[in-house]
């Protein structure tokens, strides 16, 4: 059994490629020749209708009569075969020489027909592909004996379908076949397809379903790529805890090099020196508290309450003016909503500081704050009048450490973890934060939120 199901030729994308196309086109062959036997049919042999042996009987009183004795037998024939609407056939009994007047010479199939029958004691219809031939009914003429036919041509009968729905058949059918196959192809690239997407936006746990049951290529893919998620899974866990214990670990040794530098300035160490370790050291401590914040929001540690927008942004806007008039910078603040949300305070006010002082820092004179409210979800945009950034700097901005290389240089004192702690925070909230470069200039950032977390 294993080894029938190693030399399926199915398990593998080009044996299924061959099998399907190779089907579809042995079908279409059936459909081809089964339509062209009712086109290309071979001899048939029928007993004359009534109507038939009169149309024949009309044709042979004509020949027979005085007049037409009188005539040439081709002429008499091409008249009384036009009167009934085909064409009259003569043969010699004794010599088989056929005798046909009018349009185009017989086919030999036609010609051997009327001879074959030209010693049949009752009337007949034979019938080839659209000719149908009646006869024989015999008379004399000049001392010879001859068999009369009548010939017609006719659309294929009643019972026969038309090439047309053949045609449309064999176009049915091919069709649903090659799209039963696309189909069985294309749905599991899809899946895979939508999978690498939600990864790519950080959904770690996305995986492919059912790739045990496909034993082909796109089977083997399927369960590579989920290979692959749990590696960039662990990863990912390991570099969260990783952030949080060397934060933790962090702690312990800047709190002994501040005493550290409390005993120097008691025993009047150069000021200038102990300035500058004074500095590092506060800046190392920024970074620490960053980068523990940064794990909480990672890590979905929340405490929600119920706040209003106006209590909980005061103080942020408050200092943010004072930021900004130091700096000879605008900050102009649209109304605050009347609006109480559920949400966790110190994430929430840290991720839009962040974003706030961020876009101080890089605006050239002005810095606005506007917020949108639906049905559905309330929003603050935050713009500067800046440099900007490029689209895809606008995409890479969020990552924890990423510095743009136009609008953020080293001087500004920041370590690239203020927007990556503002787009966690804002995604443990459900919401989304976007950043998108103005025409005229500057930097949009939007954090949105659903009001399905509002406390009515």
């Amino acid at each position: 059994m294993t080894f029938l199901r190693k030399i399926n030729p199915a398990r593998a994308i080009m044996g299924r490629l061959f099998l399907w196309f190779w089907a579809t086109f042995i079908v279409t062959a059936v459909l081809a020749v089964w339509g062209s036997r009712f086109f290309f049919e071979e001899l048939q042999v029928n007993s004359a209708t009534p109507k038939e042996l009169q149309q024949l009987e009309r044709v042979l009183s004509g020949i027979t009569s005085d007049r037409a004795m009188q005539a040439p037998l081709r002429a008499v024939l091409d008249r009384n075969g036009r009167a009934g609407r085909g064409r009259a056939i003569a043969v010699d009994v004794d010599s088989g020489r056929v005798i046909a007047a009018g349009g185009p010479p017989l086919r030999e199939d036609d010609r051997r027909d009327v001879q074959r029958i030209i010693d049949q004691k009752v009337p007949i219809t034979l019938n080839r592909g659209a000719l149908k031939i009646t006869g024989p009914m015999f008379f004399e003429r000049d001392g010879k004996r001859f068999a009369l036919f009548s010939a017609k041509l006719e659309a294929p009968g009643e019972n026969s379908p038309p090439f047309v729905l053949f045609l449309c058949i064999a176009i049915v059918t091919t069709f649903l076949l090659s799209w039963l196959f696309a189909k069985s192809l294309t749905r599991p690239i899809l899946q895979i397809q939508k999978s690498a997407r939600l990864l790519s936006n950080g959904n770690w746990e996305t995986r492919i379903n059912n790739t045990d049951k496909r034993q082909d290529e796109l089977g083997q893919l399927g369960r590579d790529f989920n290979s692959m998620a749990n590696q960039l899974e662990k990863m990912w866990s390991g570099q969260k805890r990783l952030l949080a214990d060397i934060s933790h670990e962090l702690r312990s040794p800047l709190a002994r090099l501040q005493m550290a530098l409390g005993l120097a300035h008691q025993q009047n160490v150069d000021p200038a020196s102990l300035a500058r370790i004074e500095r590092e050291a506060e800046r190392m401590e920024a970074l620490v508290t960053q980068l523990l914040e940064l794990s909480r929001a990672e890590n979905g540690v929340t405490n929600f309450s119920s706040y209003s927008l106006s209590l909980l942004f005061r103080d942020i806007f408050t200092d943010g003016q004072f930021e900004a008039a130091n700096s000879n910078k605008a900050l102009d603040i649209d109304e605050i909503p009347k609006l109480t949300v559920l949400v966790d305070q110190v994430l929430l006010c840290r991720a839009v500081e962040n974003v706030l002082r961020n876009a101080i820092r890089h605006s050239a004179y002005l810095t606005t704050v506007e917020f949108t409210v639906t049905e559905t979800e309330w929003s603050v945009t935050i713009c500067d009048d800046g440099e900007g950034l490029s689209s895809e700097e606008c995409e890479r901005v969020f990552a924890p450490f990423y510095r743009a290389t136009l609008a953020r240089e080293r001087a500004s004192g920041g370590v690239g973890l203020g927007l990556s702690i503002a787009k966690a925070a804002v995604e443990l909230h459900h919401g989304a934060i976007k950043a998108v470069t103005r025409g005229e200039g500057g930097l949009c950032v939007t954090l949105s939120f659903p009001r399905k977390l509002e406390n009515a």
